[in-house]
């Protein structure tokens, strides 16, 4: 074999530098093309600068988020993604991830106001629920996963702070809840402070709109979207923007009753009049509050400050929102807000969650949640695990969240609630 000289080795070194060069060149577009960034910004209204809180954040089916309760949003996604932002009521946006502005304004949509002998409010109503159960009935069986997060404050300190991972049916309204993952802390009470925890709260997120798609519809019905609506709402509607983006929005007023109930807001696209939102209250809801084991000690010094140390049972109403999507290709909920006030022993308990659908990433089995299922308990009995919390936030935490969730993780008290 002929033994290469000098310059043929000069002439092949030149040739596969000229092809690396080359392949150099054919790569960089691509590098470019993938770079993933962070961006991060503020939904705000145009006219108030209002924060919207629980705005979609919509990149694909994979890739998607909403604001927290400040408007604040953070997504990671590639440099040349289109990013679309709405709020129901507003004008959607569409935004390129590298043209991300720190504050992003949305227009609020005209609202028109209508008498009822104009708006033909009854008969659109009819439509509404026969398109809507239609959807229910259709997509019943249908799941998704949904991050959710809980926070409980007095005299504006948060002392509590719970995230998990739920399954679920989505179609419509919630059911079916089940946990998946999740860890929760908490301020441990002593004498001195006494804290508020709900063991169920998750449940409120079950807004219950229609009976069951194997029920009839019964006089005694108090949901919304029922052929019986009229013996316990009274209804007015009027009309919310133009175009394809007009909505039509009912306010359900409820009639004088004892029993749980509804009064709400829904919002429906005004050319398929599936539900797009739906705002309110749920009224008469009874909570138990049951007080913690304490030695006897602790006990005479709830009785010398006047405290009874006993179940006691009262009335209070939750406030929410609801959105709802088709990105999956039927209608679902996608996020779902509470937020729930009491006053105990002189203080003010406020307790909020928020609910978000994530379609269909898989966290694990799931242990199913009904109305007596202790979630914390639930959570305990998983056990903390540290590493799967390290990149799980979903949702833009607040400040407030963020500086709390520091806080419990520096003093390890994740997992170690009782």
């Amino acid at each position: 074999m002929p033994r290469p000289t000098q310059n043929s080795c000069r002439q092949k070194v030149k040739t596969h530098m000229k092809r690396l060069i080359y392949l150099l060149l054919f790569c960089l577009p691509l590098t470019a093309a993938a770079q993933t960034i962070a961006v991060e910004a503020i939904v705000m209204d145009a006219q108030t600068q209002e924060p919207l809180p629980y705005a979609s954040i919509y990149i694909s089916n994979t890739n998607a988020t909403i604001t927290n309760a400040e408007g604040g949003f953070r997504i990671v996604c590639e440099a040349e993604d289109k990013i679309r932002l709405s709020f129901v009521g507003y004008k959607t946006k569409y935004i390129l991830a590298t043209e991300m502005t720190p504050v992003v304004e949305l227009e609020p949509m005209a609202t028109t106001l209508n008498e009822v002998t104009v708006l033909p409010i009854r008969s659109l109503l009819e439509k509404a629920i026969e398109e809507n159960m239609k959807q229910f009935k259709d997509n019943r069986k249908q799941k998704a996963c949904f991050f959710y997060r809980q926070t409980a404050f007095t005299d504006s300190v948060c002392y509590e702070f719970m995230e998990a991972f739920l399954g679920g049916n989505s179609a419509l309204w919630l059911r079916n809840l089940a946990l998946t993952k999740g860890r929760f802390a908490g301020i441990q009470p002593d004498s001195t402070h006494y804290y508020s925890f709900y063991s169920n709260f998750f449940i409120t997120s079950q807004i219950q709109i229609t009976p069951l798609h194997n029920e009839r519809a019964r006089k005694d019905d108090r949901y919304p979207l029922t052929k019986y609506y009229a013996n316990h709402y009274d209804i007015t509607g009027q009309w919310i923007g133009d175009g394809d983006d007009r909505l039509l929005a009912i306010h359900f007023s409820p009639k004088p009753t004892d029993q749980v109930v509804l009064e709400a807001t829904l919002y429906f696209d005004a050319n398929t009049l599936l539900l797009r939102k739906m705002e309110g209250k749920e009224l008469n809801l009874v909570v138990k509050h049951k007080k913690m084991r304490m030695s006897e000690k602790s006990h005479k010094l709830m009785e010398a400050f006047g405290m009874e140390a006993y179940d006691e049972v009262f009335n209070t109403e939750f406030h929410f929102v609801v959105n709802m999507t088709e990105d999956r290709g039927f209608l679902e909920v996608q996020s779902v807000a509470i937020d729930e006030e009491h006053d105990l022993y002189d203080k003010t308990i406020v307790t909020s969650s928020v609910l978000f659908n994530i379609g269909d990433r898989k966290t694990g089995r799931g242990v199913r949640l009904d109305m007596g299922n202790n979630m914390q308990e639930e959570i305990a009995r998983q056990g903390y695990d540290a590493k799967f919390w390290e990149d799980n936030e979903v949702v833009l935490r607040t400040p407030v969240e963020e500086a709390v969730m520091k806080l419990f993780e520096g003093h390890q008290l994740f997992g170690v609630f009782k």
